[in-house]
């Protein structure tokens, strides 16, 4: 619905986690790592040669804007990380296709002979 960075989005039942049904709204953000910390890290070297203040601010917001047009949920769903972008209204109905989708679902795993090894 909101944001997912890193791997706050694979514990939050992402693909790693085999989920069924991954949908997102259009206004979802799904990125390796947020804006303002992907500044910090890309542009340093360069935010390191504008003298502290205003302008170095500016630079910031200015370079922070570029990489936020980059983390889209159509990106998203383009890599496979989401199955469908929905409209919000039509959550409810998705709810519903997921539950449908996992209702007769069997996870078949290997069979264990001990349950927990020794440590």
């Amino acid at each position: 619905m909101r944001k997912a960075y890193g791997a706050g989005y694979f514990v939050m039942n992402g693909t790693a986690y085999e989920a069924d049904y991954i949908v997102a709204w259009p206004t979802a953000e799904i990125s390796v790592m947020g804006p303002d910390g992907a500044v910090n890290i890309i542009y340093r070297k360069q935010l390191a040669e504008i003298p502290e203040g205003d302008e170095r601010t500016q630079q910031r917001l200015k370079y922070a804007e570029e990489i936020r047009q980059t983390i889209d949920p159509y990106i998203a769903a383009g890599h496979a990380q989401v199955d469908d972008i929905i409209d919000p209204a039509e959550t409810r109905l998705a709810i519903w296709k997921g539950l449908q989708v996992s209702k007769g679902k069997q996870v078949m795993r290997p069979w264990r002979k001990h349950g927990v090894l020794p440590v």
